[in-house]
């Protein structure tokens, strides 16, 4: 495994401390000298792991006072509505943007074949890409689709994968089938996301579906705590 440099590891185990509720909005953190006895640093190292937090959004640098963890801004939305990733980040003001983006084909599975019956498919088209906001990691997807779906290159699949399906097949997504239940972050989710590997992440496992009603694709995608809440309407019967 890459040994990260000094304060990438430093940055890692403070935006940890933040995200499991240790530090929580509005505490201050401690000093930089402080924070340089506790890890074994120069204060040069702190300061370069507190910058890249702040760039981040999880501090904010109050001068002449201190350090202080960012009250959450987070992309927020009700699960009722079926909206791309891309359309979702882009309507809370920021920047959609990928960091990582991987596309390969493989033979399906028994499993698979069995949900995508209907395009009666050998092949399938996996992609493995990360999401960011404002370039801040925000998210890991896991997407997987008949392969006759694929694009030529990755490049097709720098925006919105619902997009990509509607304009050059015409396959619409007009609902999904979620699950939600929480996930821990692999050695390499974790380091594409800027946690420690096994921290907790937030897992929707999603069917989607196109407008015959037919299963189109099947996501998982892996939230970071903190950068995404999801509401909920829920009636009492």
């Amino acid at each position: 495994m890459v040994r990260l440099p000094l304060p990438k590891q430093v940055a890692q185990t403070i935006r940890t401390r933040i995200l499991s509720g240790e530090w929580e909005p509005g505490d201050q953190i401690p000093p930089e000298e402080e924070l340089a006895h506790e890890f074994g640093v120069s204060r040069a190292t702190i300061r370069e792991a507190i910058s890249e937090l702040a760039v981040e959004g999880y501090l904010v640098k109050r001068r002449g006072i201190g350090t202080f963890v960012r009250e959450p801004h987070a992309i927020s939305g009700g699960l009722e509505s079926l909206i791309s990733i891309t359309e979702w980040i882009e309507r809370h003001g920021y920047e959609a943007g990928t960091s990582y983006l991987k596309l390969f084909r493989r033979p399906v599975t028994e499993r698979e074949a069995d949900r995508f019956a209907a395009w009666k498919i050998r092949e399938v088209a996996e992609v493995h890409h990360v999401r960011t906001a404002n370039g801040t990691p925000v998210l890991y997807c896991i997407d997987v689709f008949p392969a006759q779906f694929a694009p030529e290159t990755e490049d097709d699949l720098e925006e919105s994968l619902f997009r990509f399906f509607e304009q050059r097949f015409g396959q619409v997504v007009i609902f999904a089938q979620t699950e939600i239940e929480v996930a821990l972050a692999t050695d390499d989710m974790a380091s594409r996301l800027n946690l420690a590997p096994g921290s907790p992440l937030l897992r929707l496992r999603q069917a989607h579906y196109n407008q015959h009603s037919t299963l189109l694709l099947w996501s998982h995608d892996h939230f970071v705590p903190g950068k995404f809440r999801f509401d909920v309407i829920r009636h009492r019967q």
